[in-house]
């Protein structure tokens, strides 16, 4: 494979406090990304002391700058760095997260068929846990059905199609892909002017960090001419330890903060088939019935939610399908 020297990609990395995790991060990448141009964005939110350690690390690394962070937040400290990026493609990356050995083969696709997205998944594990990365395959998806695979599809039914009886979460991680960066300043006035609608949409987006990772999937795979590429299996390792945000907040948190995203994009571009908005209002009214229930005495959530929900049944477009609430309903619960 040849080194592409035209079409650098640069990498966002925002940290905090974290310098040994850097370091790890920095010896994984420089081993796994032998044939890629590359370049290290670094937005550093840490404290005086860390950010001494943090330049004492970098000095022995040539392709790499770093911004001290102004704002607060890992969400903030990403779209402060869209701005300084100066490469035509970008992607994303945590210090705290394992690249697996053959990722680049999705930046390489991005990059030479830039009009179909490519992306991968992640395996969650133990930080300490070492996992064994193996060669990626791809399949092909068309966009609309994997946009349908968010509103409560069964993704597992498109790898049945190649006869692959495989398990697969779907893919919600900035991390496992790469994007234009043109694309990526889109993503970031659609996401301001998301959360400037209510502190709720703020609260979970930028103060929690849930939800615009999966937004950039979403508008992503809505971009793509076609059809998009699946690559399995995982390509990267999300480390599970006490800080981390699936750790931290549990499954409820992130569900909102999910869900939001999809209410997002929903609103953004919602399916011109009638059948298939159908769906998904049904299933982005499902959910949030789902968080009502579960969050009856959270005052916050419970009202924010219904506000939510209403906004979705005011418009008369929207239709809901019982048959597929029951649908969503068996495959959660049975």
């Amino acid at each position: 494979m040849k080194r592409i020297k035209q079409k650098k990609i640069t990498f966002l990395l925002p940290i905090k406090n974290r310098p040994k995790e850097l370091l790890k991060l920095l010896k994984n990448c420089k081993k796994v990304f032998l044939n890629l141009n590359y370049f290290f964005l670094i937005i550093d939110a840490s404290d005086k002391k860390n950010h001494l350690k943090n330049l004492k690390i970098l000095k022995k690394y040539k392709n790499i700058k770093i911004f001290r962070q102004k704002s607060k937040g890992i969400q903030r400290g990403c779209i402060e760095g869209i701005n300084h990026i100066k490469t035509r493609y970008a992607s994303f990356l945590y210090d705290d997260d394992v690249m697996g050995d053959h990722i680049t083969k999705i930046y390489m696709n991005n990059i030479s068929k830039d009009k179909v997205f490519s992306f991968g998944y992640g395996i969650v594990k133990d930080i300490k846990e070492t996992v064994k990365f193996k060669n990626l395959s791809s399949i092909q998806i068309s966009k609309e059905d994997m946009i349908s695979y968010y509103y409560g599809g069964n993704l597992q039914e498109e790898f049945k199609k190649v006869n692959l009886d495989m398990q697969v979460s779907l893919p919600v991680s900035p991390i496992c892909t790469s994007f234009k960066t043109s694309f990526l300043y889109k993503w970031k006035n659609v996401l301001n002017s998301f959360v400037k609608k209510n502190y709720f949409r703020n609260y979970f987006f930028f103060e929690k960090e849930v939800g615009p990772d999966l937004l950039t999937f979403l508008m992503s795979v809505g971009n793509s001419k076609n059809y998009v590429n699946f690559f399995y299996p995982f390509a990267v390792k999300f480390s599970s330890h006490p800080n981390s945000i699936s750790i931290i907040y549990g499954n409820s948190f992130l569900r909102i903060g999910y869900w939001l995203a999809r209410i997002c994009y929903f609103e953004l571009k919602a399916p011109k088939d009638q059948k298939k908005r159908n769906y998904a209002y049904t299933y982005l009214i499902s959910i949030g019935f789902f968080i009502l229930i579960t969050n009856l005495f959270n005052r916050f959530y419970f009202r924010n939610t219904l506000i939510e929900i209403y906004g979705l049944m005011k418009n008369k477009k929207n239709n809901f399908s019982f048959n597929y609430f029951l649908k969503i309903i068996l495959r959660k619960f049975f």
